[in-house]
């Protein structure tokens, strides 16, 4: 294991390409069919409610105050600690359970079968329907903003080659991840949208450092044979690679088993980000260097026959 890490490997990623293209292509479609017919399952900050605060006289679960909800059906709204006491939380019941007085009213009835005097209300929060909307178009606009941004600094950095080839993936990357969520119906919140232009942006990483060594390699040797180029280039950086992407996935991993319910959702956005940003770098963003390149050539071949 030691020597795959350190020496590079030969190992042929460009041969299996389509297999790669016909997994990607399926995984897409899967996702973009679950946006039109199953939809997202969007959190209070896109969709407004209410946010209360309650501080216990002693520590509570909040597995407890989970079942003692469900009996009010508030079973499947945000429970999360506040400080370090457990004594402390605070519940987030989407704007469709009705208005705040009704909210707050049925929370009472609920935590009155178990701690009853045992409790207080410290805070209410209203969030508007009409500013969650809002904020969903905010965070739409700033994955647009990032893919654009991205896009033009690899085209300025390298050439319109390999920033077509780097953008691609990167949608690859956000639609699974986000298809993901849909078909586990997940809630998608702040915290999903900045995971997945966390993930964003791990995946252009990877993706960089491979162009790094291709655009290094074709300088020695030319595009006279790209296929074999970015095998090697590949295999130079996969040991890299599956340190990197193996030490940030033991972090997620804990933060997802171990982070609390309020970071699941992140870790798991991450988790799948890590994964797909990896295999995205291999077998997306790297292949179609060269399947551009082809479209490139097929073209100028073209133009140069009609010209003649």
């Amino acid at each position: 294991m030691r020597n795959f890490l350190v020496r590079a490997p030969n190992i042929d990623f460009l041969k299996i390409r389509k297999i790669g293209y016909l997994i990607s292509f399926s995984l897409l479609v899967v996702s973009l069919v679950l946006f039109f017919t199953k939809g997202f399952n969007l959190g209070l900050d896109f969709t407004g409610g209410t946010s209360v605060q309650i501080k216990f006289n002693q520590p509570v679960k909040v597995s407890d105050i989970r079942l003692l909800l469900k009996e009010v059906n508030l079973d499947d709204t945000l429970i999360q600690e506040v400080g370090t006491e457990k004594k402390e939380v605070e519940i987030r019941v989407s704007a469709k359970k009705g208005s705040s007085s009704i909210v707050v009213e049925s929370i009472k009835k609920a935590l009155d079968k178990k701690y009853q005097n045992q409790y207080e209300i410290r805070k209410i929060e209203f969030i508007d329907a009409l500013v969650g909307s809002e904020m969903a178009k905010a965070s739409v606009y700033s994955i647009i903003f990032v893919m654009v941004g991205i896009l033009l600094f690899v085209g300025y950095r390298y050439e319109p080659l390999f920033a077509i080839a780097a953008i691609i993936p990167l949608f690859h990357d956000a639609i699974i991840t986000l298809g993901i969520f849909s078909l586990l119906d997940r809630e998608i919140d702040l915290t999903v949208v900045a995971a997945v232009l966390t993930v964003l942006g791990y995946s252009l990483n990877d993706t960089i450092i491979v162009f790094d060594r291709i655009r290094e390699n074709i300088k020695q040797r030319g595009k006279k044979n790209l296929e074999a180029i970015i095998n090697k280039s590949i295999n130079e950086n996969l040991g890299r690679t599956i340190i990197t992407s193996g030490t940030s996935l033991f972090s997620v991993l804990a933060l997802f088993f171990f982070g609390g319910e309020s970071l699941n959702s992140f870790a798991l956005a991450l988790l799948i980000g890590i994964v797909f940003g990896t295999y995205s770098s291999i077998y997306v963003a790297a292949p179609l260097i060269l399947e551009v390149e082809k479209l490139l050539r097929s073209r100028v071949k073209k133009e140069q026959v009609s010209g003649v």
